[in-house]
C-alpha cells in the first residue's frame, strides 16, 4: 500500500515537474519571440517610413516625423507626385542601367578571377605562395576609403602598358564570357525534353542563337569600353573605372580559398592521371563543386556593388555614367528639395533588392552555411 502510494506521489511530482518545464520552455519560447519580433519591427521602421514618405505630399513628411504617422499612410493625402517627380528631375531608367550593368559585369567577372586565384593559392604549390596569401588575408582589413584618393590618381593617369594590360583583361573575360553561356546553353539544350531529341547540327545552332542574344548586348558594351581605353588619356568618368579597379577582391579571394582547401586532393590527383592539367581541373571539377560559395560571394559583391557611392561620385561627371546611389546627390543639391521625391527614389532603389533577396534568401542561407562562413 505504501509503495503504491509513493509511486502514485512520484508520477504526481513528475508530471508536475514536466508541466512547469514545459511551460518555462513556452514562456522562454514567447519571450525570444517577442523580442525577436521587436527587433524586426525597429529595422523595419526606416524601411516603413521611406516606403510611406514616398507616398506623401512632400509637406507632410516632415511635419508628421514627430508622431507615429510618420509609419502611418493616410489614404486621403497618397500621391505618385513624388515618383513622377523622380522620373521628371533624372533620367532614372539610364541610371538603372549603369549600376546593373557595372554591377553585374564587376560580380560575374569577379567570379572567375577570385576563384581562379584561389584556386591557385589553395591547390598548387609555387615559390612565394605562403607570402601571396598573408598579403591577400591583409588587404581585406585595409577599407576603400583609405585607398580611394591614390587610385584615382593611379587610373586618372594609365600608362600605356597598363592600358594593354587592361585590354588583354578585358578580351580574356570575352572568351570567358562566349565559352560560359556557350557550355550552359548546350548543357540546357541536351537536357530539356523538347530539345533533347533534335539533331545534334540542330541544337548547335540553337546553341549558337542563345550565345548571341544573351552575349552579344554585353560584348558590344565590352568593345565600347575597348575603344574608350584604346582612344588613351584619361579613365575618370567611364564604366571601365567603376568596374576593372575591384574585379580581383581580397575577400572573395579568401572565401573562395577557404573552400578550395576542403575539397579532397583525390580529385586533383584523380584528373591529374587522366591528363588533366590546372585549368582544366579548375573548370571541370572545382566550378561544378563551388556552387555553394559562388552564390555566396554572388550575393554579397551584388549588395555592396550595387550599393557603391563614395567611388562613383569620385570618377564620374554628370549621369552618363554614374550609378543610382550617386543620382540621389540630384535631389540634395538642387533646389527645392523634395523629402517626399528623395525617400521615392530610396524606396526605388531599395525595394527591388529587398524582393529580391527575400526571394532567394532560403538559397543566401544555405550557401552561407555549406560555404563555411562563419558570424
Amino acid at each position: 500500500m505504501t509503495t503504491g502510494t509513493l509511486n502514485q506521489q512520484q508520477l504526481a511530482e513528475a508530471q508536475r515537474r514536466e508541466m512547469i518545464a514545459r511551460v518555462i520552455h513556452i514562456v522562454r519560447r514567447v519571450i525570444a519571440y517577442s523580442l525577436l519580433i521587436f527587433l524586426g519591427f525597429v529595422f523595419l521602421f526606416p524601411i516603413i517610413f521611406m516606403v510611406v514618405a514616398a507616398f506623401k505630399p512632400n509637406d507632410r513628411v516632415i511635419a508628421d516625423l514627430a508622431s507615429a504617422k510618420a509609419f502611418l499612410p493616410n489614404p486621403g493625402d497618397l500621391t505618385m507626385d513624388n515618383i513622377n517627380n523622380v522620373f521628371d528631375r533624372v533620367r532614372f531608367g539610364h541610371l538603372m542601367f549603369n549600376s546593373l550593368f557595372t554591377t553585374l559585369v564587376t560580380v560575374i567577372a569577379g567570379l572567375f578571377i577570385n576563384s581562379m586565384a584561389a584556386y591557385v593559392l589553395a591547390r598548387l604549390r609555387w615559390f612565394g605562395r605562403t607570402f601571396m596569401l598573408s598579403l591577400v588575408v591583409s588587404l581585406i582589413i585595409i577599407p576603400l576609403e583609405a585607398i580611394a584618393v591614390p587610385l584615382m590618381m593611379q587610373v586618372n593617369q594609365m600608362s600605356g602598358l597598363l592600358n594593354i594590360v587592361t585590354l588583354g583583361i578585358l578580351v580574356l573575360l570575352t572568351g570567358l564570357l562566349w565559352l560560359i553561356v556557350w557550355n550552359a546553353s548546350g548543357k540546357f539544350l541536351s537536357e530539356h525534353d523538347a530539345t533533347r531529341s533534335l539533331p545534334n547540327p540542330v541544337i548547335n545552332v540553337l546553341q549558337a542563337l542563345t550565345m548571341v542574344i544573351i552575349a552579344l548586348p554585353l560584348e558590344v558594351l565590352a568593345y565600347f569600353m575597348i575603344g574608350q581605353i584604346d582612344e588613351g588619356g584619361s579613365w575618370l568618368n567611364s564604366y571601365h573605372v567603376q568596374i576593372l579597379p575591384f574585379l580581383a577582391e581580397p575577400f572573395s579571394i579568401f572565401l573562395f580559398y577557404q573552400f578550395f582547401i576542403g575539397i579532397p586532393k583525390d580529385f586533383d590527383e584523380a584528373a591529374y592521371v587522366d591528363g588533366a592539367g590546372p585549368f582544366r581541373i579548375y573548370w571541370q571539377i572545382m566550378v561544378p563543386l563551388s556552387r555553394p560559395v559562388i552564390a555566396t560571394v554572388a550575393i554579397l559583391k551584388f549588395l555592396q556593388f550595387w550599393s557603391f557611392y563614395m567611388w562613383p561620385l569620385m570618377v564620374t561627371r554628370g549621369d552618363e555614367y554614374q550609378p543610382l546611389m550617386v543620382g540621389m546627390s540630384y535631389f540634395q543639391t538642387q533646389a527645392p528639395i523634395l523629402w517626399g521625391s528623395i525617400m521615392a527614389y530610396a524606396a526605388m532603389v531599395t525595394i527591388p533588392v529587398l524582393i529580391t533577396f527575400l526571394l532567394f534568401q532560403k538559397w543566401f542561407v544555405a550557401s552561407v552555411s555549406s560555404s563555411g562562413v562563419k558570424g
